[in-house]
């Protein structure tokens, strides 16, 4: 299935996500600092990433599971860099506004 954007933001700090979304959850982050910085994202659904972002760059963080369409996400957002800040935009197989996918 084709992914469609759902979502976009910036985080500057540890945080938590939550979006109801499809099977597959895609976060395009990018790191807008001149240093370099770490970033994970763990999924209620189980699977956690771990990632260093170089300056200026994008990186995907890509989650699925099977199931009926909207589904319940919650990510945990965290960082141990001291010097934090992304964009990212969220791409998933199910939108708001969509029908449910039994």
């Amino acid at each position: 299935m084709p992914l469609k954007k759902s979502d976009s933001g910036s985080w500057n700090s540890n945080t938590t996500y939550t979006r109801s979304g499809g099977m597959t959850m895609k976060f395009e982050v990018k790191n807008i600092n001149l240093l370099g910085t770490t970033l994970t994202i763990a999924s209620n659904h189980g699977g956690t990433q771990s990632r260093i972002i170089p300056p200026l760059s994008t990186m995907d963080f890509e989650f699925s599971k099977f199931g009926s369409e909207p589904m319940g996400w919650s990510f945990q957002i965290s960082t141990a860099s001291d010097a934090f800040i992304v964009t990212w935009e969220l791409y998933s197989t199910w939108i708001p506004g969509d029908p449910p996918n039994p």
